[in-house]
């Protein structure tokens, strides 16, 4: 669910096709993973905050790849 939802940031930051938007989301999706991680009491793993990373790198490079093909299939 966690790859899922950072996807749909990556899906959604692109779409915006504002590099600011882009990075702002990548640097709030790290500024809350280190917020939770100070704020818990317990143990925090980073291997959720790396699925959270890829999966908005995945959103990204879909959206990226998507516009990609759709402009090359018109224009041929």
């Amino acid at each position: 669910m966690l790859f899922l939802t950072a996807s749909l940031l990556g899906l959604a930051a692109g779409l915006t096709r504002s590099a600011f938007s882009v990075a702002m989301v990548a640097a709030l999706l790290v500024a809350s993973f280190a917020l939770a991680t100070f704020l818990s009491t317990g143990p925090t793993a980073y291997f959720k905050l790396l699925t959270a990373v890829l999966g908005y790198n995945c959103g990204l490079v879909g959206l990226v790849t998507t516009l990609a093909f759709t402009r090359s299939k018109s224009e041929a």
